[in-house]
């Protein structure tokens, strides 16, 4: 009777062990997904989309749109190992989709499609937002 009464206690010992276990895991898990996301300070990503939201609105002209593409372009150099920071410039002529003017990974060279921007011609240009960084993650040209 006295063995069973400690291989009972071990037991429990044990099954308390693998609890705290897990439990420190699991934290250590969560904790690892704050530290991810906080990569970058809340000044860093206001600076980091400043520089496409500066071109973001309505009727803005052509010259700017392509100035915006070389600046969207060499972001995707210089972050070329980063896919967070990486932006897919999307062209549209009313609903109607267009080749993209920049693509993930600085793929695309800048001036390939800058024929389908006219300098003369205003463009409604939106931002589009990674909901987990906040960063700017696509941009929206329509003529």
């Amino acid at each position: 009777m006295e063995n069973a009464s400690k291989a009972l206690i071990i037991a429990g010992a044990i099954l308390i062990s693998i609890l705290i276990i897990s439990f420190g895991v699991i934290i250590l898990g969560q904790g690892s997904e704050v530290i991810n996301n906080a990569d970058m300070s809340e000044a860093e990503v206001t600076s980091f989309n400043g520089k496409f939201e500066a071109y973001e609105g309505k009727k803005v002209n052509g010259s700017n749109v392509k100035q915006m593409i070389k600046v969207v372009y060499q972001n995707n150099i210089q972050n070329s190992n980063d896919a967070g920071k990486q932006i897919a410039v999307k062209y549209y002529e009313g609903t109607t989709a267009k080749p993209d003017l920049v693509t993930i990974k600085g793929t695309s060279d800048p001036t390939k499609n800058d024929s389908l921007i006219s300098s003369s011609v205003a463009y409604d240009v939106k931002c589009g937002y990674n909901s987990k960084t906040g960063l700017v993650n696509s941009i929206t040209v329509t003529k």
